[in-house]
């Protein structure tokens, strides 16, 4: 629901603020307490918000930036860990949930692209293409945010399909995928093209192609499939015109010969590109300042408005607009600007530290955790490169989720709903998702 809000300014307001509040206190009414948080993620939050505010004293940018930032993460992570321990953990669960309502908006994208193609609109938000087909938005606010959304459970329907027969033979699933696929792919969005390829990837790892002990023929098939991708690729790039424009211009500005900006050069690239580009350059400046914890959370916005001037022509802005000023267009070079190394290696530690691999696809009451973890490892890389929000399109859900995924298969928690076939991998009783010693009861 990013594109359903009562404001913009002094902050978003979205509708599902409301929704989450409602829930939060129907949550601490019903269990009569007021544990909102796993205690891992309360200390770095208390640290994160520490060092921020002693790096925006530092540079004179304290400001209610901060706080704002600070106050997001905290009430958006708060709304979707009660949702996962009032379900006791119950990752299916919700991740079906979560599937039925993807397949929902995916199918609502569709309907109303099929209006559009026969000449009926019914909504302002409309792009056409080179291919003479419109991008899908559904109910979101950019096709971008679309594709992501829909990327892990596109993945996980993907995933099943291919592999398990008596999944794949389910008419409803067919169709579930199908219309989720076909939605993805109407997105025309790069990024998710680029979650699309990763898709492709790890489902070849999870099938051993890259292990020539386990993989054997498939092992030695790798060079026909490199063959076959390229040749996707470029057939990619001369069938959807704007894909093509995105990556070359995308490429031609990171490949300057000096080095330094080509201001020139900018001047003709697509927006999006222009976007990422010039929130680099001022990211990097943040950075070069302050390597090891950057600017403070939440002062990108004001590095941009200082930045800016320093190195591009104030008609830009007249131009090309302000474009992801307040996200730096990646979630990267928001944390590399914000947070600095701090914030750039927790994240990549918390990304690979509990990322399941596909010890678990053997395992059948695991492996549906195991193409859920794998999915949402997905959509973490990809909003790495391009969204630089830190809590929209129910970031913390996934969150969750993928650490959740991680220490139940593990046997690190223990849940009501898996059969355990081995013990945990650690002699010690098994910590629940606090970090406390009490029991998970059916609540």
């Amino acid at each position: 629901m990013d594109d359903f809000f009562f404001f913009r300014n002094p902050f978003d307001f979205y509708y599902y603020y409301l929704i989450y509040l409602v829930f939060i206190i129907t949550v601490i009414i019903r269990n009569q307490r007021l544990n909102l948080l796993p205690r891992w993620f309360t200390w770095f939050m208390l640290v994160l918000y520490a060092i921020s505010l002693a790096v925006c004293n530092a540079y004179d940018t304290l400001g209610f930036h901060l706080v704002k930032q600070f106050l997001g993460i905290t009430y958006s992570a708060i709304a979707f860990y009660l949702l996962l321990k009032s379900n006791q953990f119950n990752i299916m669960k919700i991740f079906n949930i979560y599937l039925n309502v993807a397949f929902w908006v995916a199918l609502w994208g569709l309907f109303v692209e099929a209006l559009l193609l026969n000449g009926i609109q019914i909504t302002q938000k409309v792009k056409t293409t080179t291919t003479g087909l419109y991008r899908v938005y559904s109910i979101m606010g950019e096709p971008y945010f679309l594709a992501v959304a829909l990327m892990p459970a596109l993945y996980y329907c993907l995933y099943r399909l291919i592999n398990e027969a008596e999944y794949r033979y389910n008419i409803a699933n067919l169709i579930k995928g199908g219309v989720i696929f076909v939605c993805f792919v109407l997105t025309f969005s790069s990024a998710g093209y680029m979650g699309l390829i990763l898709m492709v990837v790890m489902y070849m790892y999870s099938a051993n192609y890259f292990s020539i002990i386990e993989g054997r023929l498939k092992f030695f098939l790798m060079p026909l499939i490199i063959i076959l991708f390229f040749a996707f690729y470029n057939n990619l790039k001369d069938a959807f015109y704007e894909f093509q424009v995105r990556v070359d211009d995308t490429l031609s500005m990171f490949q300057s010969e000096d080095g330094g900006i080509d201001v020139k050069k900018m001047s003709k690239v697509n927006s999006s590109t222009f976007a990422l580009y010039t929130n680099y350059i001022i990211a990097k400046e943040s950075f070069q300042r302050n390597p090891l914890f950057g600017s403070g959370l939440g002062s990108h916005p004001i590095n941009y408005d200082i930045t800016f001037a320093k190195y591009f022509p104030t008609d830009f802005t007249e131009r090309f607009g302000t474009f992801n000023k307040f996200d730096a267009n990646s979630l990267f070079l928001r944390l590399m600007s914000e947070t600095g190394l701090f914030g750039l290696f927790m994240l990549f530690f918390f990304l690979f530290r509990f990322f399941m691999g596909k010890k678990q696809m053997k395992n059948p009451h695991l492996r549906e955790l195991n193409i859920v973890n794998q999915g949402i490892f997905i959509l973490i890389v990809v909003r790495l490169v391009r969204t630089g929000s830190y809590f929209g399109n129910g970031f913390f859900l996934f969150i969750f989720m993928y650490y959740y995924t991680y220490q139940i298969a593990k046997g690190n928690i223990k849940v009501p709903w898996i059969k355990y076939r081995t013990k945990p991998a650690s002699a010690s009783a098994p910590v629940n998702p606090e970090g406390l010693n009490e029991q998970h009861a059916p609540s």
